[in-house]
């Protein structure tokens, strides 16, 4: 499994090349990020298998149905941000971002993909706080962490379906995964990767 990283400009989010069984794109972003974004993938593989989001937000999710309508693949979101996703709700804060959300065409419930993802060496965990269907995502000892942690933060819970303490508990639950399966690093969803033995999670949470 190889891992790429193509950061995101502005407020869009980092997003994720994935290749190994299946070729996996984690959060587009925005649609005004499609085209060098695009470029950069084309420059690394040609066919994406599977679109996967982390959370439903506008940075991460804008530019599904581009991507989705370039590779004719499936967009796949929590179960409980499909409905949210499929209507471009206010939940997504397209409005933050001065945009209206086009939905992608098509959305498969993450429950329905969960054990192809582990054929493919993929481990969802369910990281809810910043949305309610937030994800991370274990890749071999890297960790893909969304809008749940940061190298130098956490993910805000004050927009709609955020919880300060389901974000609390997925916090410790991230820590637990790091020291038992050896993650080395964090991918998150915006900012910079951060090795693992420079993060201070129980120091971040006594600050919420």
């Amino acid at each position: 499994m190889r891992i790429y990283k193509i950061e995101g400009r502005g407020y869009e989010c980092n997003k994720y090349l994935i290749l190994g069984r299946k070729n996996i794109l984690v959060d587009p972003g925005m649609p005004e990020g499609f085209l060098p974004t695009l470029e950069r993938i084309e420059g690394i593989v040609k066919d994406i298998d599977l679109i996967i989001n982390t959370h439903c937000h506008y940075d991460h999710t804008g530019g599904d149905y581009l991507f989705q309508e370039h590779f004719n693949a499936p967009v796949v979101i929590h179960d409980l941000e499909v409905e949210a996703l499929r209507r471009g709700s206010d939940v997504t804060l397209a409005s933050l971002f001065h945009s209206k959300m086009v939905p992608p065409g098509e959305v498969v419930p993450l429950g329905e993909v969960v054990e192809e993802l582990r054929r493919c060496g993929i481990e969802v965990v369910e990281t809810p706080g910043h949305t309610r269907g937030s994800i991370s995502l274990i890749c071999g000892d890297y960790l893909i962490t969304g809008d749940t942690l940061f190298a130098h933060g956490v993910g805000r819970w004050d927009f709609p379906t955020g919880d300060l303490e389901a974000l609390k508990s997925s916090l410790l639950k991230l820590q637990r995964i790091i020291q038992e399966r050896g993650i080395s690093e964090i991918l998150p969803g915006h900012g910079e990767n951060a090795p693992t033995h420079t993060l201070d999670i129980e120091s971040l949470l006594l600050e919420l």
